[in-house]
């Protein structure tokens, strides 16, 4: 059944960067293009330019970070209010968007048309597509021409997916005082970190997600548990001074940067 976001939905969406008005047209970056390989490549290197970074490396992995926040409100939709957005690379445009000095851009659905689920006892065969949708139809294969062009690992670029789904489900929904959605939410975490094939995914045969989630570990010198990361993401070349995230490997002598 097919059905538009309600008004709420869209100002809760837009925590999370959905916005329901067209950007204007000088702020807009059509979204089809970056799944070819050469026009990947060649919007890096301008992106590589503005970030001012080192290497094409680091502006790849920077890139995927900020599009991987698609799956924070697609994920928030599926889970929250049952209903499955379109994210097909030719319903989404990007309004390029600088915020606190950070490149942050923002999306917008040109059709904002919902698959809402069907009943309870068909949620299951529902999810299934609605994650394929997400990956398959969007992330993997922008991840794959980021990855062809740029000559950076996918490993380090689904790890940048996943920190964000960890953080949605871990930090976000797991505290929500619904406790339906709460529930749902964590089988639908529980389906992404562990039992979802790897089909879902993209041209995997094991779940790409599942690698990067473990057990979070205490770090005395900040008091605090972290889940660190197994790769590195590069932004510590853009830091002053090269600083790295607290949840670096390369602090721990983990990964060599992969």
């Amino acid at each position: 059944m097919m059905a538009e976001l309600t008004q709420n939905e869209i100002a809760i969406l837009a925590n999370y960067r959905f916005v329901v008005a067209e950007p204007e047209k000088d702020v807009q970056i059509d979204f089809r293009p970056f799944l070819d390989e050469a026009t990947m490549g060649v919007y890096l290197k301008r992106f590589n330019k503005g970030l001012k970074a080192p290497d094409m490396k680091t502006a790849a992995s920077v890139f995927m970070k900020r599009h991987a926040f698609l799956a924070v409100l697609y994920l928030y939709s599926m889970s929250v209010f049952n209903k499955k957005l379109n994210v097909s690379p030719g319903n989404i445009i990007l309004a390029d968007a600088i915020k606190d000095g950070l490149w942050l851009p923002e999306f917008y659905l040109k059709n904002k048309s919902t698959d809402v689920c069907p009943a309870a006892g068909k949620r299951e065969e529902w999810r299934m597509e609605a994650v394929r949708h997400l990956f398959v139809d969007n992330l993997f294969p922008v991840m794959d021409a980021i990855s062809k062009s740029a000559k950076i690992s996918k490993l380090i670029l689904w790890e940048n997916v996943a920190v964000y789904i960890f953080w949605l489900y871990e930090k976000i929904l797991s505290q929500t005082e619904d406790h339906d959605v709460k529930a749902r939410a964590a089988e639908d975490f529980s389906f992404l970190v562990k039992s979802a094939p790897g089909k879902l995914f993209g041209r995997h045969h094991n779940n790409p997600i599942a690698r990067f989630y473990s057990e979070p570990v205490y770090l005395e010198e900040t008091d605090s548990y972290i889940r660190l990361r197994k790769t590195c993401c590069f932004s510590y070349m853009l830091k002053e001074k090269g600083s790295y995230c607290k949840t670096c490997p390369r602090t721990c002598g983990l990964n060599e940067g992969v």
